[in-house]
């Protein structure tokens, strides 16, 4: 297993450095603010060999699209340019795409701003991701149909929202392959924003140990960031780790019934 955490400091980088995690995702929203803070970010990476993960800026206002395509649009290509210079090979971008609550007109120009975004990634040699945010994998779909290779941060919190059970069972059933990163948090559930708690691992309603059971038998094999508090992370860690190993230790016992049998 592969494992990093949300980082929007400096100094949250050297922590989760020196706590043997092997990447930090770190704050990918400013342009401007990024090339001041490249030269320091570069010292922490060579001095710990930690890898960095890109998280881009969210919508100020989902429904803004004029704001969004203009303003966004743009700034989210000169931060896909700037990732070579620290090695960041993934990045993760919202952009809420649930038809529930946006038109189809929206999600036709969110989608065409995708694809933009889509050829500044590949000339940069990084892998954007979208995130999940209240979607269902139905809504993803024509997202997936249309790019062929636009991958997903699947989000497990995210998908206790206005889903149950939760959304990540079919997006881990229904697209495996585009499954590239992993966030993880608790919850306990809910409809609005409001409830996305971002809770350690263990203190909200999440069954992570089905889920991570689904994605090792999905051949998952990449990183798991934590979105909570850096307090909680090593013991999160722990938690993680442990439901990972015992699926795997189900699926030798289960592999060895069926031998026998």
């Amino acid at each position: 297993m592969h494992f990093g955490a949300r980082a929007h400091s400096l100094d949250d980088i050297e922590f989760l450095a020196e706590s043997d995690f092997e990447f930090a995702e770190i704050d990918w929203k400013a342009p401007r603010l990024v090339s001041q803070r490249l030269a320091e970010l570069a010292i922490l990476r060579d001095k710990y060999g930690i890898i960095y993960l890109a998280h881009g800026p969210n919508e100020r206002s989902p429904f803004d699209l004029d704001e969004i395509v203009e303003v966004m649009g743009p700034t989210v290509c000169q931060l896909l340019a700037l990732a070579p210079a620290l090695g960041i090979t993934l990045h993760t971008q919202h952009l809420w795409l649930d038809p529930r609550f946006m038109s189809a007109e929206a999600i036709a120009r969110k989608l065409d701003l995708l694809e933009m975004w889509m050829e500044h990634a590949a000339r940069a040699g990084v892998t954007l991701c979208i995130e999940n945010l209240s979607e269902h994998a139905d809504h993803f779909a024509p997202a997936f149909q249309r790019l062929p290779e636009l991958y997903m941060t699947l989000d497990l919190g995210h998908g206790e929202i206005l889903s149950q059970p939760n959304a990540a069972f079919d997006f881990i059933a229904r697209f495996p392959e585009r499954i590239r990163h992993v966030h993880l948090h608790d919850n306990r559930g809910g409809n609005e924003v409001k409830d996305d708690l971002h809770l350690p691992i263990g203190q909200g309603q999440i069954d992570f140990a089905a889920i991570l059971h689904q994605l090792r038998a999905a051949g998952y094999d990449g990183g798991f960031s934590f979105e909570i508090k850096l307090e909680h992370v090593e013991q999160s860690r722990d938690v993680i780790r442990e439901l990972w190993d015992s699926a795997s230790r189900c699926d030798a016992l289960l592999g060895n019934e069926e031998v026998v049998e």
